[in-house]
């Protein structure tokens, strides 16, 4: 009997395991194939990175037979390192010029897109030669050395420099070189006839000049000061930079300082200061007007001011007074509408290479980023950037174009006949 009892209940066990499968194939519906990653899709499809040193970020998207996203870690690989580098989450990172291609892989999956760094001149450098003494009509002992650089300081490769003498301050030869890798290119100077402080310029395609002074003869002393006439020429416009441009597009107050340089108020590469945010995000020039006063007269002379302007425009600014002590002029305006973007320059020594006043200067400028805003266009909604970024170059960058934005020049009035005119 216990056998027999024993045989129904197993029986009875088989039973209902067969029941509680049936129930259980019966809730999970037909049989489906399993899901397996197909595609991998990256956006954006490319991208040109301007400067050594800028970034841009990538994503990829795997998705399954169906379409739908499939859970997936993907792997990314630079195809030359050279050109860019990229992070585990895709944000790749310029390392030189080039062109070069970005890879998504997962699995036996892969996918790509085209990074290119197109490195757009930022300034030409007088690298070497700059300050010679010589003899009237005699070439200088050393070469005229310059470097081409980006917005990081990069140097720049195969960029033609042309060397030209100012009238009668004699000639150069070369008159024009490549940039060699180092970003390097050089020619030499044979001084004109006459007595006194000459100079040379050199000058990229675009505008980007340096200027170089020598010595022809003894000089007397510079004077404890000099007076200057800025001009700024607003040159930013829907004909310049077509993309998307504004509305009610000007600039706001022009803004700066005449200082030594033990002071410093805004850098490329650096972040911004509260008075370079407020200026650059609003046109308030407040903040950094304090941050200027607070330098006086330890680091700095005066605050320079002038008034905003349309775009295209003009705004001058008369007898702005610099010193031996306090040579270098910092002035800056915002680009409006915009986020945060700007254009200026910082540090400018009115003072040349053999440690003489300039006569005139002219400076082409470009617009800058004071990433302090996350904005995109010109008229982003506010969306602060935290921690705040370097201050950057957005030459190139949508939706600006490779043109400048404005020139500023710079015209000595204390010298005979006060226009600026006389003899360097």
């Amino acid at each position: 009997m216990k056998h027999m009892k024993d045989t129904r209940l197993a029986a009875w066990c088989v039973l209902a395991a067969l029941a509680l499968a049936a129930c259980s194939k019966t809730d999970l519906g037909p049989d489906r194939t399993p899901l397996e990653p197909t595609t991998i899709v990256i956006t954006p499809e490319s991208a040109t990175l301007t400067y050594v040193g800028a970034t841009a970020e990538f994503r990829a998207v795997v998705t399954d037979q169906n379409g739908d996203i499939f859970d997936a870690t993907v792997t990314w690989t630079s195809s030359d390192l050279a050109v860019f580098t990229v992070s585990s989450d895709g944000e790749v990172t310029a390392t030189g010029g080039g062109e070069s291609i970005l890879i998504a892989s997962f699995g036996d999956l892969s996918a790509d897109a085209t990074v290119s760094v197109d490195q757009l001149p930022f300034a030409l450098v007088a690298f070497l030669g700059d300050g010679q003494d010589g003899a009237a009509g005699e070439t200088l002992a050393d070469p005229l050395v310059v470097r081409a650089e980006d917005a990081a300081g990069a140097p720049i490769e195969g960029l033609q420099v042309s060397f030209e003498a100012a009238a009668g301050d004699g000639s150069a030869d070369p008159a024009t070189a490549v940039t060699l890798s180092d970003g390097l290119a050089w020619s030499s100077w044979t001084l004109g006839a006459g007595s006194g402080v000459q100079l040379l310029s050199a000058s990229l395609e675009d505008g980007i000049s340096a200027e170089f002074a020598a010595a022809a003869g003894t000089l007397d002393p510079p004077s404890e000061s000099a007076t200057y006439r800025i001009d700024f020429s607003a040159t930013w416009s829907s004909t310049t930079h077509p993309d998307n441009f504004p509305g009610g597009a000007h600039w706001s107050p022009l803004i700066g300082a005449v200082h030594s340089s033990r002071a410093s108020f805004w850098e490329m590469g650096e972040t911004a200061s509260a008075g370079m945010e407020s200026m650059a995000e609003t046109g308030a020039t407040g903040t950094l007007s304090t941050e200027i006063n607070d330098q006086i007269p330890a680091n700095a002379l005066s605050v320079i001011n002038g008034s905003g302007s349309g775009s295209p425009g003009s705004v001058r600014i008369r007898d702005v007074e610099v010193s031996l002590d306090d040579p270098l002029i910092t002035l800056v305006s915002m680009i409006a509408p915009s986020p945060d973007w700007f254009t200026g320059v910082t540090g400018l020594s009115m003072l040349n290479g053999v440690g003489q006043w300039t006569e005139s200067r002219q400076v082409i400028l470009f617009p800058l980023d004071a990433g302090s805003d996350s904005g995109t266009s010109y008229t982003a909604g506010n969306a602060n950037t935290s921690p705040k970024e370097p201050i950057t170059s957005l030459r190139g960058l949508a939706p600006f174009s490779e043109a400048p934005v404005a020139t500023l020049t710079f015209t000595r009035t204390d010298t005979p006949g006060g226009s600026g005119s006389s003899r360097r």
